[in-house]
């Protein structure tokens, strides 16, 4: 008699599992879609280059280069109205035009009139001006990893529960912190980036659509904390919100921070003088030299090579490079950790960013990774990771000496103080 009722209740479970996965296909992406995408993920990681493109240590490529890191905060994923182009790319960063919440994360009646309750993963965003018009952005810089983009085209305005694993035409995008975003439902033919394609905050990536599991014109967003699953799916209001739906950068304290070490700048006027840090090598304003950042400047319409010693250069020029700077610093140690599977507090993130921005690395001779995993947050990781980069010309540094007490005293305390 046992064994029936135990029989009776796993045919029970099994049934149950398989009503449910046809209940919420919507918000799943069937196994044969995923392990491209996981394929597509061990190639990135393995791309090192991706993250030298992000620190600067490599000129652009025809697959894409992160620049510029707009913000260390997720933004809104819905456009503005109003668009600029800039090297050929589409930006939407204005002021979104919708901010309406349609359905939360979690979980919620069945939007398709079964009367179960099933789990939704994502968050449902609808309004503004419908179907094919309000464009989709990245909601943070970062590398595509599957886009629908030149594979089946799943129509909008019909419910598909086949199409897309039933969301329709997506993308999905890894970004440096270890996390992937989600767009779902976009609208046919409207997708602008595919597969290793890097792709920077506010860029249009789509428009809003209905394709797939749908009951009208709306983006499902989600994003995916640390790796690229269903299960990983976490609420999007954790990461973004429509009561500020385009923060600033995070990084005023770092910023202020790295500019305490960075010694004297002269000024005159509106600004910068181009001064000799030694050995003629050029710098303007908070450690920004002119032969390690070309490109940047050339961006901003400089050439470096018209800019010897004793020249000006425009404060706002200067500090906006500074700024670059830091913000791609900041997105090559997060990439770093999440390779080597590290998480650690914001303050900690920033020390590591100040070394490395004085440094030029948390890999190779300075191996942060490997002091960490093997000494953690102790007084042995100065010893064996901080304490190494205090010498000039095989001489110690004072100030570098200095410089690196501080650094630790913040990861270890979360204290911006002077070393």
């Amino acid at each position: 008699m046992v064994k029936k009722i135990v029989s009776y209740i796993l045919i029970f479970i099994f049934l149950l599992s398989f009503y449910l996965d046809s209940v919420f296909a919507y918000d799943y992406v069937k196994s044969e879609n995923e392990i491209p995408v996981e394929e597509k993920i061990n190639e990135i990681y393995e791309r090192k280059h991706f993250y030298e493109q992000l620190s600067g240590n490599v000129e652009n490529d025809e697959e894409g280069t992160v620049e510029v890191v707009s913000s260390d905060y997720y933004w809104w994923p819905m456009g503005s109205s109003d668009t600029n182009e800039v090297d050929g790319k589409t930006f939407a960063s204005g002021e979104p035009e919708t901010v309406l919440i349609t359905s939360p994360f979690g979980y919620r009646s069945d939007p398709f009139g079964s009367g179960a309750t099933v789990y939704h993963s994502g968050l449902d965003i609808s309004g503004g001006s419908g179907l094919g018009s309000v464009n989709i952005i990245a909601s943070k810089d970062g590398v595509v990893v599957f886009s629908s983009k030149g594979g089946e085209v799943c129509p909008s305005g019909s419910q598909q529960s086949l199409c897309g694993g039933g969301y329709g035409n997506y993308i999905i995008i890894q970004h440096t912190d270890g996390n992937y975003t989600l767009y779902a439902h976009l609208y046919e033919n409207s997708i602008t980036v595919g597969e290793g394609e890097a792709v920077k905050q506010g860029q249009v990536i789509a428009k809003m659509g209905s394709s797939g599991n749908s009951t009208g014109a709306h983006l499902h967003f989600e994003v995916r904390e640390g790796q690229n699953a269903y299960s990983a799916a976490v609420d999007p209001l954790n990461y973004v919100s429509p009561d500020d739906p385009r923060p600033a950068n995070a990084s005023n304290d770092l910023v202020e921070y790295i500019e305490r070490f960075e010694g004297h700048t002269t000024i005159v006027g509106d600004s910068y003088l181009v001064e000799d840090i030694g050995d003629g090598v050029r710098s303007v304003g908070k450690g920004v030299v002119l032969e390690y950042n070309e490109s940047r400047f050339k961006a901003h319409g400089i050439d470096i090579k018209d800019y010897p010693l004793g020249s000006k250069i425009k404060i706002d020029i200067a500090d906006a490079i500074k700024n670059e700077i830091i913000s791609d610093m900041k997105s090559y140690v997060e990439g770093v950790l999440s390779k080597n599977s590290i998480q650690l507090k914001e303050y900690q993130i920033n020390s590591l960013v100040s070394f490395t921005y004085n440094c030029g690395t948390i890999e190779g001779d300075f191996d942060f990774p490997g002091a960490y995993k093997k000494y953690g947050d102790t007084e042995k990781l100065y010893d064996n990771f901080f304490g190494l980069c205090i010498h000039v010309n095989g001489e110690v540094w004072a100030g570098l000496v200095s410089r690196r007490k501080s650094e630790w005293h913040l990861f270890h305390t979360g204290e911006y103080i002077d070393g």
